[in-house]
């Protein structure tokens, strides 16, 4: 009996271990991202410092267009564990990992193990959820919710004595995306219409209360943020929160249109998306409702919104992803002769192959050149680079190996493993060296040069600001350990105090203040004495 339940646990166990390195292994300097991982860990501190949990801002901004729930989260975590790159960026850490083995228990239930296992683990190869997965965001937050909400609905079928437990628990998941992600959150609930009405006759999900119950519930707690903001500013939070959302929807953003996320997907996901393709007839005919219905569903209601940007569409990886453990379980069937279209597996042995033989070309024999005529950022990534191309490299070996050597070995296994080492040690690479995670490296730099780390340690630093900030400002109000007030002109600072003055404000007289570093134009002053 322990070892039958081992061997149930061995999935999840490997799966662990194979995802917690590309989370947890970073390199030694960590650094926000201005945009938009920046403003929501400076609007949770800005909670802390106002005391306020109930108005998100920042100095004397409120911000209603985007609902707390995240900021909440962040500002919890703070106050638990104090304000850094690693606390911050927990919240996503942990979603990534639920949403994997959830993935994989929802996969063995809809397609198969061993596709699920897979399917779990290429999620994680995804270089966009591999980076969102370490940024401190409500994105992978908000995309747990939906697959953990569909893993309800599944249990709900499965266990009819307890079927309305789980339909309720569905519900709050999927509910509680809305003070998250405001209208986005919503986007797997609508993504569930087809599995829900079409097969409303076996599950009996659409008309039970439970379900619908557990949604009202989800949503709760937006409707009563709502109604306690408006009773203390009006109808002013409704109005930014619902013209925010209808900006989104008929405001487009950096040219992209409604074809935007068929070309952007399979370009951001290389080469996943080709294993989806091989995977997609090969999902049963009983799950195309969901495993088909919700992606595509969900793609419409994404192409559909105007404001459409790469991180939006993190909510179909975990989908695709399934596509793609079938797939790529097909395509090892195909190299061992077990099932038709071997020239399918060919194709793709010999195209990563010349995409790996290229990376190696230039990373080594090439690699002086390249040097001297390439950026000196570009070399950072030559071991990354090379991983890749090796393992790649050596699939259409494996191949002629099998086919043209008439050996036994290499075997599927191999197959799988040359298919995807590359990939997953190019990403731990990636981390691990501090090339994703530490986005902007040269404020950490300027932080630590004498006098600035001695003055932000020792003293309640102020800013003086007028109108919008920029990304120097949410970064210096972040890694201000003491923050002060925020002031609208330079001659309001009390004398013997410093500040972080705002690029373009005049500071009259000089002689009234000392500057001791400037970055990107901000200015750290002491206000001297009136003489």
């Amino acid at each position: 009996m322990p070892l039958v339940r081992w061997r149930a646990w061995l999935p999840y166990v490997t799966l662990l271990a194979l995802v917690l390195p590309l989370l947890v292994w970073r390199g030694p300097e960590q650094s926000f991202l201005p945009y938009d991982e920046g403003l929501y860990v400076w609007r949770a501190r800005g909670m802390l410092v106002s005391g306020d949990w109930l108005v998100p801002r920042s100095w004397d901004a409120v911000h209603y267009h985007k609902p707390p729930g995240f900021y909440w989260v962040l500002a919890t975590v703070f106050q638990l564990a104090g304000l850094s790159e690693w606390t911050a960026r927990l919240p996503s850490l942990l979603a990534s990992v639920v949403t994997t083995l959830t993935l994989y228990d929802l996969g063995k239930r809809l397609v198969a193990p061993a596709a699920a296992w897979w399917g779990a683990l290429l999620l994680n190869l995804h270089f966009l959820w591999f980076s969102y997965s370490r940024q401190a965001t409500p994105d992978v937050l908000t995309v747990m919710l939906g697959v953990v909400g569909v893993w309800a609905l599944v249990q709900a079928e499965e266990s009819p004595k307890q079927a309305n437990r789980w339909r309720l628990g569905a519900g709050v998941c999927l509910g509680l995306g809305l003070i998250l992600r405001s209208a986005m959150g919503l986007i797997p609930l609508f993504a569930l219409l087809p599995y829900l009405w079409l097969e409303r006759k076996r599950h009996r999900h659409w008309g039970n209360p439970w379900l619908w119950a557990g949604v009202g519930l989800g949503v709760a707690p937006m409707l009563i943020w709502l109604a306690l903001v408006t009773v203390k500013d009006g109808w002013q939070p409704l109005q930014a929160l619902v013209g925010f959302v209808g900006r989104a929807v008929v405001r487009t953003r950096q040219g992209n249109g409604p074809l935007y996320y068929l070309w952007n997907l399979p370009v951001q996901g290389f080469p996943w998306p080709l294993l989806a393709l091989v995977g997609l007839p090969a999902i049963p005919a009983a799950r195309r409702s969901l495993l088909v219905g919700y992606p595509l569903v969900g793609l419409v209601g994404l192409s559909a919104i105007s404001t459409r940007l790469p991180h939006y569409s993190l909510a179909l990886l975990p989908w695709l992803s399934l596509w793609a453990g079938l797939g790529l379980v097909r395509t090892g069937w195909m190299f061992a002769g077990i099932a038709k279209r071997r020239w399918v597996a060919q194709t793709w042995a010999y195209g990563l192959g010349v995409l790996g033989g290229t990376l190696v070309l230039l990373t080594t024999v090439l690699y002086p050149r390249l040097v001297a005529q390439a950026p000196e950022d570009v070399t950072l990534y030559r071991w990354p680079a090379l991983a890749l191309g090796v393992s790649w490299a050596l699939l259409p070996v494996c191949w002629l190996v099998r086919y043209r050597w008439r050996q036994v070995w290499p075997g599927v296994r191999v197959w799988f493993l040359l298919t995807v080492a590359g990939p997953w040690l190019t990403l731990a690479l990636l981390g691990g060296m501090g090339l994703v995670g530490n986005y902007r490296p040269e404020v950490k730099a300027f932080l630590q040069q004498e006098p600035v780390a001695t003055v932000l340690a020792q003293e309640r630093v102020h800013f003086v600001r007028q109108g919008e900030g920029d990304e120097a400002q949410i970064l210096l109000s972040i890694y201000t350990p003491h923050l002060g007030r925020w002031y609208p002109e330079a001659a309001a600072l009390p004398p013997g105090d410093w500040a972080w003055v705002q690029p373009g404000l005049t500071l009259q007289p000089r002689r009234r203040y000392r500057v001791v570093a400037v970055y990107e134009g901000w200015r750290l002053v002491q206000a001297r004495a009136n003489r």
